[in-house]
């Protein structure tokens, strides 16, 4: 047993220098000025959102935020769980990024954007946007962790990876379908009312990394160290973009890339999508052979749902 755990230990710290380092190569490659790389849409002066649907975002998003705030606060006072109001801050991290995933995938801002937090290569990043973030970003992840804490087995972790992703589609479709509050470029590959499908497997993928991390070092994560759990979503998201999302960068943004070419890095990314899905299965399913078993990352039941 021993052997095992410190094998186990052994994977997991090769794991995070993995992560480190395809942190670090991920955001050279999106940093580089590349000469090829020319197909960056700047603002839209002609796209603008109706006010009504700009109020309705911040409004909805509100209304949101002050529910989950409201649920972590009755957490942390009813059951000692501290844990969703520090998630919260990964929400605000992920924000600041947002402006330059939106550049690599050629998302535009409405030019008459209300209320705009900060502009980011020349594009607007509004206050809904932001609120939506900090509100959505941190909630999916907690429960994705509550629900690799009670125990998954393959079964439930396909459905739960299914319900991140119909949520993602339930709550960016109609934002782009109804009122451009936010438009994908075209040519874009495969779309749902204009947005692109390939978001929803590494949005999906992404968050349900995030709750893996988060149950794996949560626990160890005590006293003053509390505060790095709103790191732990903002690394799974970044990672997770970081090498699914590299296949349709280079798709949209490679000078005299055919269409063809396009879709092959499309399937290319689902093809990375899966197989950081396999790989998390088996790192934390009940019913996974080669299952993580680490000292202090326990299940509330050995049941699996």
């Amino acid at each position: 047993m021993e052997v095992k755990q410190l094998r186990n230990l052994k994977c997991l710290r090769l794991s995070l220098y993995l992560l480190l380092v395809l942190l670090f190569c991920s955001s050279i490659v999106q940093a580089q000025e590349m000469a090829d790389y020319g197909n960056l849409f700047p603002l839209q002066v002609n796209q603008l959102a109706p006010d009504f649907i700009q109020k309705y975002q911040i409004f909805w998003t509100s209304l949101m935020l002050v529910g989950i705030i409201a649920y972590a606060v009755y957490r942390l006072l009813r059951h000692k769980d501290s844990i969703l109001l520090f998630t919260m801050g990964a929400g605000v991290i992920a924000f600041f990024n947002e402006g330059n995933l939106e550049v690599l995938v050629h998302v535009t801002q409405p030019a008459n954007t209300m209320l705009p937090v900060f502009w980011n290569y020349g594009m607007p990043m509004g206050l809904g946007l932001g609120i939506g973030y900090v509100a959505v970003f941190p909630l999916v992840s907690y429960i994705a962790y509550r629900y690799l804490k009670k125990g998954l087995s393959t079964r439930g972790f396909i459905i739960l990876w299914a319900a991140i992703a119909l949520s993602n589609l339930a709550m960016e479709v109609p934002g782009i379908a109804l009122g451009e509050q936010y438009v994908y470029q075209p040519p874009q590959m495969l779309t749902i009312l204009g947005f692109p499908v390939y978001n929803v497997w590494i949005n999906a993928t992404s968050w349900l990394f995030s709750g893996v991390l988060m149950y794996f070092f949560v626990p160890v994560l005590k006293g003053w160290k509390r505060p790095l759990i709103s790191l732990l979503p903002f690394f799974a998201f970044a990672a997770g973009w970081g090498i699914m999302d590299v296949p349709i960068v280079c798709a949209l943004n490679i000078a005299g890339m055919p269409a063809w070419g396009q879709w092959v890095l499309w399937f290319a990314s689902l093809g990375l999508s899966i197989i950081i899905l396999v790989t998390l299965h088996n790192m934390v399913t009940v019913t996974s052979k080669t299952r993580w078993k680490l000292p202090w990352a326990t299940l509330d039941s050995e049941v699996a749902l």
